[in-house]
């Protein structure tokens, strides 16, 4: 009787293990990308912790950093609105438009930033990974005012004959010292 309890133990696991070894099922990368949106903000952060110091003369910059998705769509402009919540009611310090994914704004005289991006690799076929910054200007006297809190509304759009637009918000993202 043991030793029939250790053969059938033994049948058991040769049973289990066959079974998870051919149960390889690869995935449908195809089926996934067509389901994928096309264009995708992700992420909307700092590179570097705040609060910043506004600088007694000159410029200086904040980096704004960003991740992003399109799948089957090309990159379009960009929009960045920079919002002082530190008053009531609150108050756009700053708005930033980019006529593409890599250039400078085209709104302010003189530009107020830049945006530009790298792509990651993707195993999905017409799929671009972003990691993107956005290089914020500011000076003496503007856009931003010492001890006040900024949320950053980012708008993504692809060039399409149907454009695509994808937002995020976050909330307080930088203070000014």
């Amino acid at each position: 009787m043991k030793k029939m309890k250790k053969y059938i133990s033994a049948f058991i696991i040769a049973i289990a293990t066959m079974t998870m070894v051919s149960c390889d099922k690869a995935v449908d990368v195809n089926a996934v990308s067509a389901i994928l949106p096309g264009l995708q903000l992700s992420s909307l952060g700092m590179f570097t912790t705040g609060p910043y110091a506004i600088p007694t003369s000159g410029t200086s910059t904040i980096q704004v950093v960003f991740g992003a998705t399109t799948t089957n769509k090309t990159t379009g402009a960009f929009d960045v609105v920079i919002t002082d919540v530190s008053v009531t009611p609150n108050v756009v310090a700053e708005t930033l438009h980019f006529n593409s994914w890599t250039s400078n704004d085209s709104f302010n005289t003189p530009s107020a930033g830049s945006i530009s991006y790298t792509t990651v690799p993707s195993s999905y076929p017409n799929t671009t990974i972003y990691q993107g910054s956005i290089i914020l200007k500011y000076g003496a006297t503007t856009p931003f005012i010492s001890t006040h809190q900024y949320t950053v509304k980012a708008t993504a759009s692809t060039n399409d004959p149907t454009p695509l637009t994808s937002v995020l918000s976050v909330t307080k993202l930088f203070g000014m010292q």
